[in-house]
């Protein structure tokens, strides 16, 4: 959450100039931001209750019965509210919050990180908690033993003023910026998210194999059905179903081709469930299939006895005439399991002269029919080819990278927040007329208090026992 306080009236402003202050002054207030998390926390359990999948229709059936609900209902677009007006200005107010709290406070601790005053003055010591006197002989060699003491750091400063020296260094200078890193996460989220939710693409096209499809269909807000220009051909050139033994269906993949609006191969990819084809920024992934109706296929070979036979491939129903005689035979039925025996065809004979009959032939048996039947000819059922379209689901995210960047950016300035503590350390060294030096040191840390205060009692204590260093008893003077 963030923290922010009014800005100071800016000298010479007038006019529009304080319309400007005032209003950037409401961006800053942290009631600006609390007000802004309530609405999309609002959002956020209507769309819990509120059913998104259904159409505007279906709401207002419900909500029509109250006028007053019905316009609120209709007027805050309860139905499609992760779309509506108010949610998405909910999230540019909240990015313009976090923008103008930077603004205002970043430039000042940015200046404080790079240019920090190293002098240790009364007002500053007045100030600061952690404080100790000492007594030394040497100025260089408390220097040097308070800087090895504190520990890796960065560079010290050390400034001279007359008889007095001043010393700083500081541990981790860009903690401070922390949780402007995770302000800067949060609008690369949000940018990204609007731009995905905008431009974003979440559909389906179905392609009967052999065919082209270019345009695929997705759901918009309420559940309304749309079409979306690809801007593409996809060709299925075949599609394949792997089955178990009892029919179930084990796997199933599809060969496609993309094709350009001028006629150009320019991909080409067996996709799978979990193996898409990606091409102009759309994913491409394997999703269903279904059986064409009407435009199934048998294989029946049919000869004499002994003899070549020659195959045809017609669909059920469909007259097959033997040339030079008055015999025909019809495919009837396709049995996927009969008994035992496997997958089974009824086909009808016809003959001039007599009546017809009907009789199997087995897909797993090629001699049965010659055997059994002992017919002027003989058949053999080869299997059924069905025709499938494959249904394809097509995926546009624009921004993925954005939000998955703002992510990690926000580990990072979170990490900074929580985990790396800010510590400051000063010592003040005024010379004496006897040649020895009053030593004040200070430290100040902006989290972790108590395992601060440890580490500066652990300083004052290593300081005493340095020879030529002796803690001076009364508390500390400014």
């Amino acid at each position: 959450m963030t923290t922010a306080t009014l800005s100071p009236p800016r000298e010479g402003s007038g006019g529009m100039g304080k319309v400007y202050d005032v209003v950037f002054d409401v961006f800053c207030s942290l009631r600006l931001t609390v007000v802004i998390i309530f609405m999309l926390a609002v959002g956020c359990v209507v769309g819990m209750f509120v059913d998104q999948t259904k159409p505007f229709e279906d709401h207002a059936r419900v909500w029509a019965q109250t006028p007053w609900k019905y316009y609120t209902f209709t007027f805050l677009e309860f139905h499609d509210v992760y779309h509506s007006w108010w949610f998405g200005t909910s999230i540019l107010l909240l990015a313009l919050n976090l923008i103008a709290c930077s603004i205002e406070r970043l430039p000042k601790i940015w200046i404080d990180i790079h240019n920090p005053d190293p002098r240790l003055t009364p007002k500053r010591a007045r100030g600061i908690k952690n404080k100790a006197s000492f007594r030394a002989d040497d100025a260089a060699h408390f220097k040097e033993a308070f800087l090895d003491i504190v520990g890796k750091a960065d560079p010290p400063q050390v400034l001279e003023e007359g008889d007095t020296t001043y010393i700083f260094t500081e541990k981790h200078k860009y903690a401070r910026t922390g949780v402007y890193v995770v302000h800067t996460a949060l609008l690369f989220i949000m940018f990204g998210s609007i731009v995905t939710t905008s431009f974003g693409f979440d559909g389906t096209v179905g392609i009967v194999e052999g065919s082209v499809g270019r345009y695929a269909f997705g759901k918009g807000p309420a559940g309304l059905r749309y079409r979306q220009d690809l801007g593409f051909y996809i060709r299925c050139t075949d599609f394949r179903l792997k089955q178990f033994v009892d029919g179930a269906p084990l796997d199933f993949e599809s060969d496609l081709t993309i094709i350009t609006k001028d006629g150009r191969e320019v991909a080409r990819k067996t996709i799978q469930v979990n193996d898409p084809l990606e091409y102009g920024g759309y994913m491409m992934y394997q999703a269903s299939y279904q059986p064409v109706p009407g435009d199934e296929r048998v294989q029946l070979a049919v000869g004499r006895p002994g003899q070549p036979k020659t195959v045809y491939s017609v669909s059920p129903g469909t007259r097959i005439s033997i040339p030079g005689t008055d015999v025909a035979y019809v495919p009837l039925e396709i049995i996927p399991q009969y008994a035992d025996l496997g997958e089974a065809l009824r086909v009808q004979q016809i003959q001039e002269g007599r009546p017809p009959t009907s009789f199997l032939v087995f897909k797993n048996y090629p001699d049965f029919d010659e055997q059994a039947r002992r017919g002027e000819f003989a058949l053999h059922y080869k299997g059924a080819d069905k025709t499938y379209m494959t249904g394809i689901q097509v995926g546009k995210v624009p921004g993925i990278e954005v939000v998955f960047t703002g992510f990690a950016v926000m580990f990072i300035g979170m990490y900074m927040a929580f985990f790396m503590s800010h510590r400051r350390y000063w010592a003040r060294l005024t010379r004496r007329a006897d040649g020895t030096y009053d030593v004040l040191i200070a430290g100040a840390a902006k989290r972790h208090q108590y395992t601060f205060e440890e580490e500066f009692q652990r300083l004052v204590t290593e300081l005493d026992e340095e020879e030529g260093v002796t803690k001076q008893e009364g508390g500390a003077a400014g």
